[in-house]
């Protein structure tokens, strides 16, 4: 019936995969300070759920923002996209995707 997933608890860079089911996948990522990953576009309709530290986001063409723990950040499928971690402080995040190209 239920299935039970584990992640990593750590203050270490991680980027691991929690599950993938179907058209639908859970990374967990942890980012040290100063880390940034290149702009690309997403390959599928992508929500970043934070739970510590504070994300900046750089979309397309517009000024990068920055999102905080408690908050969910949507990215549409196609678009061009930048996180990482602008600040002294460690990021911790789960990345959910849906409608994955294949």
């Amino acid at each position: 019936m239920e299935k039970i997933y584990s992640y990593t608890l750590t203050d270490r860079e991680i980027f691991e995969n929690v599950f993938t089911a179907d058209n639908l996948l859970m990374n967990h990522v942890v980012i040290p300070p100063g880390k940034v990953f290149p702009k690309h576009p997403t390959d599928a309709e992508v929500y970043a759920l934070i739970v510590r530290g504070q994300l900046s986001v750089g979309l397309e063409d517009e000024e990068v923002k920055v999102y905080g723990k408690g908050q969910v950040v949507n990215i549409p499928k196609g678009v061009q996209s930048e996180l990482g971690n602008r600040t002294g402080d460690l990021v911790e995040l789960f990345v959910l995707k849906t409608q994955l190209d294949t």
